[in-house]
């Protein structure tokens, strides 16, 4: 009884250790306006084409796909809106957000709120990227946003229509699969309730089942070019729960200071870890009390 307690804390123990392994922070997408549902089925859409997309960049070392996704889905807004395309600063996000989002994984909400309440980015030659945290500094933006909005989670028909005005920034779960793709369509395997990095959705197609086309932070060499094609229709690895359009709506205000959501474990597993680390302690000291 004992040893099936302790392997089970250990178990506990070990699933602590790799939820937090994840870069991506959920934190205020419960809070975020949900954008209204749409349907229709616009054709292929390719923003690459259009010359809405920056080339791809590379977090590097730096777990920092938050800030990339973020700055994907501004530089987008922006290109689409007055013509203009900036590369911008995702090191004016890593220094400047705050909220614990840092190296280590990141608030995209709190990215956009960044963005918003700095009057917008910098470009990244006035703003260069390290790949490690530095002290925020002032410096002119370029553009910004008005604000942004959930597209219905789970729904990818809306998912379409929503990437058919502009990029999306989603989260998907980056599982080994997704790690080592290397080109085609990806199926998985993969989750979809363990979100760990943000892309950002810059098209799809439509035929025979259709694919997202998903642009990534981790340089040209991975993937095909930078790229990954992800099958629609199953919502494969979550891709449609954490999407975020731009629109007009207001960000929601901050949670209070130690309230952020970082992974961690569920109330009912911590309460068994405790429970179980407690009932060894106690036969422990049963068992020294017997002799």
């Amino acid at each position: 009884m004992i040893l099936r307690l302790v392997i089970a804390a250990v178990l506990l123990a070990g699933a602590a250790v790799g939820a937090a392994r994840a870069t991506v922070f959920t934190t205020d997408y419960d809070r975020l306006t949900v954008l209204p549902a749409l349907t229709g089925n616009v054709g292929d859409v390719d923003w690459r084409s259009k010359g809405a997309v920056t080339p791809v960049k590379n977090e590097g070392s730096c777990d920092a796909s938050w800030a990339f996704a973020v700055t994907g889905l501004v530089e987008a807004s922006h290109v689409i809106r007055t013509g203009q395309l900036f590369a911008l600063s995702e090191q004016e996000l890593l220094d400047c957000t705050g909220s614990q989002s840092g190296c280590s994984g990141g608030s995209p909400i709190a990215a956009l709120r960044t963005v918003i309440a700095k009057g917008g980015l910098a470009k990244t030659s006035s703003y260069p990227y390290t790949a490690r945290q530095g002290v925020c500094r002032a410096i002119t933006p370029v553009t910004t946003i008005p604000g942004a909005g959930r597209v219905p989670p789970g729904d990818e028909i809306s998912l379409q229509n929503y990437v058919a005005r502009g990029p999306v920034l989603a989260l998907v779960n980056a599982s080994a699969a997704f790690d080592d793709y290397k080109g085609g369509v990806f199926t998985g395997p993969c989750t979809a309730n363990d979100p760990t990095q943000a892309v950002l959705i810059v098209g799809y197609t439509t035929g025979g089942g259709g694919y997202w086309i998903v642009k990534n932070s981790r340089g040209t060499s991975w993937g095909v070019q930078g790229y990954i094609y992800m099958a629609r229709g199953t919502n494969l690895c979550g891709i449609a729960d954490y999407a975020v359009a731009v629109s007009n709506d207001p960000l929601p205000s901050p949670v209070q200071p130690g309230a952020i959501a970082t992974p961690t474990l569920t109330a009912v597993a911590m309460a068994m870890l405790v429970l179980g680390v407690a009932a060894f302690g106690f036969a422990a000291l049963r068992g020294n009390a017997e002799h």
